[in-house]
């Protein structure tokens, strides 16, 4: 990523340039390039912020692209969506994001349902440095005639709209990133790799990773965006993503 500040594009009569903006994140203050932020502008309204990674580098894209991408470009970007956790530590995120306890009362039979429970789902086989954990039938079925009593009604089910989780820990045991995926249509992902590129494939839809990790030294919540075939970049992504905090960070 180019930091030259003479570096500059001009749009549809806006300039982009590499010019160094401030966000602000609870209270920390980082001066990223502004290509390097989502809209190559500089910080939403309102708190948070969004950058824009470009697969298969993991770089800013160049001052002025975000308007003239190609949708090949647009699948090749990589958000990531960064957070200062003012109501919860980091390390309570990634728990809270893979139970219910959050989002049902006590009680309830919602709160049993293994789509959303990490521990009601079922360990596989490592992959890619993650291990994937599918729904539990079994439970799913005691799930179903549980909720069928408390509701008059069978459970409203698409299993091809499931969520495929993975998960990857710490070496203290905790989670450490948390990732949930469509799952492919037909076996398809919607792209292919070829090289650097990423080219449509024979499924309607494109298949997407949401990402979750914590930078916990500065309580802050990451959620990245991308693809489902770049899934296995996802440590790099990660890597990617605390490099640009720790190096554009004003001490």
């Amino acid at each position: 990523m180019s930091e030259d500040t003479s570096q500059s594009r001009t749009v549809d009569g806006y300039t982009y340039t590499t010019a160094p903006v401030i966000a602000q994140l609870g209270p920390h203050r980082y001066a990223f390039p502004a290509n390097f932020y989502d809209d190559q502008i500089g910080p939403s309204v309102g708190g948070g912020i969004a950058l824009s990674f470009i697969w298969p580098g993991l770089q800013a894209a160049a001052p002025g692209d975000r308007p003239t991408r190609s949708m090949e470009d647009h699948y090749r970007t990589v958000t990531a969506s960064i957070d200062y956790l003012d109501a919860v530590p980091a390390s309570e995120l990634l728990p809270r994001l893979s139970n219910t306890e959050a989002t049902t009362e006590a009680g309830s039979v919602n709160r049993n349902d293994p789509r959303r429970r990490l521990d009601l789902r079922k360990a596989g086989t490592e992959r890619f440095g993650l291990i994937p954990y599918a729904i539990d039938e079994e439970r799913m079925a005691q799930f179903g005639n549980e909720y069928q009593k408390q509701f008059g009604e069978p459970v409203t089910r698409n299993p091809r709209k499931e969520d495929e989780w993975y998960i990857a820990r710490a070496a203290n045991g905790m989670l450490a990133t948390f990732i949930k995926c469509d799952q492919p249509e037909g076996g398809n992902e919607g792209l292919a790799i070829q090289g650097d590129r990423l080219v449509p494939d024979e499924s309607v839809k494109v298949s997407s990773c949401t990402h979750y990790f914590v930078d916990s030294n500065d309580n802050l919540g990451v959620t990245l965006f991308y693809p489902r075939v770049l899934l296995k970049d996802w440590k790099a992504m990660e890597e990617a993503t605390r490099a640009a905090l720790a190096k554009y960070k004003v001490r």
